[in-house]
């Protein structure tokens, strides 16, 4: 096959695409000599199946692709549940019939050519056949139009993999799959979960693999290649924050801004201000980290930014005992490798996890609520079986030193009467928590792994954004639960502390006391409320941040326990959609304003509030005019816990009952 005379044939013909069809063969079925009406593509989704296109037999497995001209008998036999996709298309040569050019592709037959190429990378191709069959099956010209403008570029995609690795059958590479992948998929929300799942394999086979062959993890270079980009969209675009953190994955402008100020040390704004004018890479500072990846530059970030749809921007807070962080990262790894070299010697044997490296497989001693006690044979303390949201972890029965790693989730241990004896820079700033963090140890805004040895705790608490190789080594410090950051309700999230802690009861207690709060006060607001509309609100730079009921700042109370109605935008957006929060435009603010507005300058971006606040349109909606705006507590509204939910309850009781 001539690669080259295929590509201009495509460059000069008319395509019309006949048929996307998408079949299911079950194992033992058969499809006997269909004869097909036009050139077709046939791309194997998954399983396996014997292959005949006229006298060739062969064998097709997952992302295998096949080509066939019109007239030509395909026959499959599948050895297993076989699902493909089958093209049909017609091309017609555009040329002069009496071209010399024309005459020649005409005797080659080149759409009549049968073939067979297995991509290194199918992702790509994969993704648009799906779309093109998706499309093709609404029935509508515009979606037809589209399917087939899918098609050629899923031709250009397939010849551009046979030109760079030729047509020969090659064993796809998982490693350059992902790593293709990832570059293609950087603007979208991406998890080591999801990448894992498109390639059908583990999470912890897909992290060896890449630690193994480039000493990284995926993540890692996910959000390498995402400061990256973003810090080429600021020196050379005018695109808003919002607009870039959207451009590069990130939810919104504020996890985005935290995210690059500990990649590069300069907030996104002031990185324009200095870099605006720099011609070449070389002269941009470098991310914070060192990589094995040479070829794309030594810089990365933490991925633990992504939980700041809660956390706070540090500016004081309260006086705790700090940790020294004064001694460099190999001593920490020393001291890791003695600490398990003295236990590996010692006769007592301390609980650890039984997810590490695993795939969230349950363990056979799980009882049905997800935690079981049962005796550790090698140690004098109980242990339990806790499911969380990788798998199962053996921890202690009633934890007595818990490292809090979760941030703005600390008061739900607090309410249960458990104090940690350290947490982050981040959990310590809500005045809510005041008079019961006497004694705990500040570790700083990210988990110090000497500081943490030096602790010697007995479990350590974080959510699921933690960074792999951040979780292995403290893994090997104390047994680490790692919950399911963004799922489910406060009262939930406060049962599984409960169920971690053998706080249970108090758990339950603490529920059915709210219930009773939420009861007495819900038909005396909806009184005074009834039908209009309650928005929370959040100036920034440039605009406006909107919040639902998710994401603390009272809108799991307003939204969520009150039932209180919100703007037609918000509600589509926040409350039905899975978004925490959404920026809009201040020229929209009548159509997104409530009735009822809870407000506060959180302050994201150092930004004057006042370019809302001041403004001529803020001060004509009805909210402001009948004096209906309440300002939230700046720094106590990121919470959702327990002690945080009940002084934002009192809040935003006072201000709608006029106490």
């Amino acid at each position: 096959m001539k690669l080259n005379d295929h590509i201009a044939f495509w460059n000069q013909a008319s395509i019309k695409v006949l048929d996307i069809r998408y079949e299911v063969l079950e194992s033992g079925e058969e499809l006997q000599s269909y004869r097909l009406p036009a050139s077709a593509f046939l791309y194997a989704r998954s399983g396996h199946a014997q292959v005949r296109m006229d006298d060739a037999l062969q064998t097709a497995g997952r992302d295998h692709i096949l080509h066939g001209g019109r007239g030509a008998i395909l026959s499959l036999l599948a050895e297993e549940t076989f699902e493909y996709y089958l093209i049909l298309y017609k091309a017609v040569l555009m040329l002069p019939a009496s071209s010399k050019r024309s005459r020649q592709i005409e005797r080659d037959s080149l759409i009549q050519y049968p073939y067979r190429f297995v991509p290194l990378y199918p992702l790509p191709l994969l993704e648009k056949i799906e779309r093109m069959h998706e499309d093709w099956m609404m029935n509508s010209p515009l979606d037809a139009f589209h399917a087939r403008t899918l098609f050629y570029q899923f031709v250009h995609e397939l010849f551009g993999q046979m030109q760079s690795q030729g047509i020969n059958q090659v064993q796809p590479d998982l490693m350059a799959q992902v790593l293709r992948y990832i570059q293609d998929h950087y603007m979208k929300p991406v998890t080591l979960e999801t990448i894992a799942g498109q390639f059908g394999c583990s999470v912890s086979y897909l992290t060896k693999l890449f630690k193994n062959r480039i000493n990284e993890s995926p993540i890692r270079l996910l959000n390498r290649i995402r400061m990256e980009k973003a810090a080429g969209y600021l020196i050379r675009s005018s695109h808003s924050l919002q607009a870039i953190a959207e451009l590069v994955g990130y939810p919104d402008a504020h996890t985005f801004s935290r995210s690059f100020k500990k990649s590069y040390g300069l907030p996104p704004v002031q990185f324009r201000a200095s870099y605006q004018d720099v011609d070449s890479v070389s002269e941009l500072p470098m991310l914070h980290m060192k990589s094995a990846l040479v070829t794309l530059d030594s810089r990365c970030y933490s991925v633990k930014d992504y939980e700041n749809h809660y956390h706070l921007e540090l500016r004081g807070g309260i006086h705790v005992k700090k940790v020294n962080k004064s001694a460099s990262i190999a001593t920490a790894t020393l001291l890791l490798c003695l600490t398990l070299l003295i236990s590996a010697c010692s006769n007592a044997t301390n609980a650890v996890n039984t997810n590490a490296g695993t795939n969230g497989n349950a363990a056979s001693n799980a009882s049905q609520e997800g935690s079981a006690e049962t005796a550790n044979p090698s140690s004098a303390a109980a242990t339990k079986i806790y499911a969380d949201s990788k798998g199962e972890v053996t921890i202690p029965a009633e934890p007595k030193r818990i490292v809090d790693l979760t941030g703005s989730a600390i008061g739900n241990l607090l309410a249960l009467g458990v104090t940690p004896i350290a947490a982050t820079q981040d959990a310590l700033q809500s005045p809510y928590h005041k008079d019961k963090l006497t004694d705990v140890i500040d570790i700083g805004a990210e988990p110090n792994i000497e500081a943490i040895l030096d602790l010697d705790p007995d479990l350590i608490i974080t959510f699921d954004y933690i960074e792999d190789a951040q979780y292995e080594n403290l893994a090997q410090i104390a047994p680490v639960v790692r919950l399911k950051y963004g799922a489910g309700t406060p009262q939930e999230l406060l049962v599984e502390f409960g169920k971690i802690t053998g706080k249970k009861e108090q758990a339950q207690q603490w529920i059915e006391q709210w219930n009773a709060k939420i009861a007495e006060v819900k038909p005396k607001i909806a009184e005074v409320v009834g039908n209009k509309t309650v928005s929370i609100l959040q100036p920034f730079a440039k605009g406006i941040y909107a919040w639902g009921n998710k994401g603390g700042r009272g809108g799991e109370i307003i939204h969520g326990d009150l039932g209180l109605k919100a703007p037609a935008i918000i509600q589509e957006k926040l409350i039905d959609g899975a978004e925490f929060g959404a920026s809009l435009t201040l020229e929209l603010l009548p159509e997104y304003a409530g009735d009822y507005i809870f407000t506060s300058n959180w302050g994201w971006d150092d930004g004057d509030s006042n370019v809302v606040y001041g403004s001529e349109l803020w001060k004509t909606l009805p909210a402001v005019k009948n004096n209906q705006v309440y300002f939230i507590d700046e720094k106590g509204s990121y919470y959702n816990d327990p002690l945080s939910l009940d002084a934002q309850l009192k809040f935003i009781v006072d201000s709608f009952l006029g106490k």
